[in-house]
């Protein structure tokens, strides 16, 4: 075969392979899609939004169903093995698409090549709150309370490998205090026992923490974010108060399986962005104290592969070993 011939031979070739690609992501979808939560709460609430405008946007009912269990590992493999066609799509946080994997010796699913990045839709926004009557009011108070009364803290999270957790215990390794971690299953009942006095401190999401703090029997110590919070410019973060120490990584983001075509990746993405950036569901989703912060897909690739690095330096760091 002559060059040229075998030049035009690879491109019809190509073409033949990219133009059924093509012609389905035009198409999509012709069927309802079922979008995947790993976590129910407020995450589910920014789930079931922006499945409400893709549905109007798509034409296609978005239906979520939410697979909590097992820490979220159960959505991530049903996701990670479904075909890679746009119908089966996951809305996951960083506590279980980063964390687990740190946790779990038996972890089945890959974070990073088992998935296509869709894109960020949100950020939750993490708080340390203490009871009203303790003696300190911000974290430098804290750490220079509990080195004078080792053990003398008891602080709420909500479960081992919470980011909470992992939050906690970067603390204790940066600081070396000694505080006693009592680990709840739910949010609320860290908040009420805290606010009985039966522990000292508690971690929060905001929705969760601002019933409590309103009723006066909590004051928040600190933002456990990136930046501070809009809603309290006024609280410095941790890391702030804390030289050295990596807040968690607490987005909400939306994959699809390994191989999805990245027409229907672009539409999705700019579809899920209007969502969350149109005015009635933003104002629902930042009630409930989640930022909205949309990102591209690729962006995405790039934060699930930092958070990654991050998250093992904290594990480094304060030795916690998977089980």
């Amino acid at each position: 075969m002559k060059p040229s011939n075998r030049v035009l031979h690879s491109v019809l070739c190509a073409a033949a392979l990219t133009l059924p690609a093509v012609a389905q992501a035009q198409s999509y979808p012709v069927k309802p899609i079922k979008t995947i939560v790993t976590v129910g709460g407020g995450i589910e609430l920014v789930a079931r939004l922006v499945g409400q405008g893709l549905t109007e946007a798509l034409g296609q009912p978005v239906v979520v169903e939410t697979m909590s269990a097992a820490g979220g590992s159960i959505a991530h493999e049903t996701v990670q093995r479904a075909a890679p066609d746009g119908y089966t799509l996951m809305m996951s946080v960083a506590s279980t698409h980063i964390t687990n994997g740190f946790l779990s010796k038996n972890s089945r699913f890959d974070p990073v090549n088992g998935y296509t990045p869709i894109g960020r839709v949100a950020e939750s926004i993490l708080l340390i709150a203490a009871e009203i009557s303790q003696p300190y009011n911000n974290m430098v108070e804290l750490v220079a309370y509990a080195k004078k009364n080792p053990g003398k803290i008891s602080h709420g999270t909500t479960g081992i490998g919470s980011a909470h957790h992992f939050s906690a215990e970067a603390i204790s390794a940066l600081t070396g205090i000694n505080w006693v971690h009592v680990p709840y299953k739910a949010g609320p009942q860290v908040m009420v026992d805290m606010s009985s006095g039966q522990i000292q401190v508690g971690w929060a999401i905001y929705a969760t923490l601002v019933p409590f703090q309103k009723s006066g029997k909590t004051k928040i110590l600190a933002i456990n974010s990136a930046k501070r919070f809009a809603l309290y410019p006024n609280i410095p973060t941790i890391t702030e108060q804390i030289p050295g120490y990596e807040p968690p990584p607490t987005w909400a983001s939306y994959f699809g399986p390994a191989g999805l075509p990245q027409a229907m990746v672009q539409r999705l993405n700019a579809e899920m962005v209007k969502v969350v950036t149109s005015p009635g569901p933003r104002a629902k989703i930042e009630a409930s104290g989640t930022v909205i912060s949309p990102s591209t897909p690729e962006e995405l690739g790039e934060i699930v592969k930092r958070d990654i690095a991050s998250v093992a330096r904290v594990v480094k760091l304060s030795g916690i070993k998977p089980e």
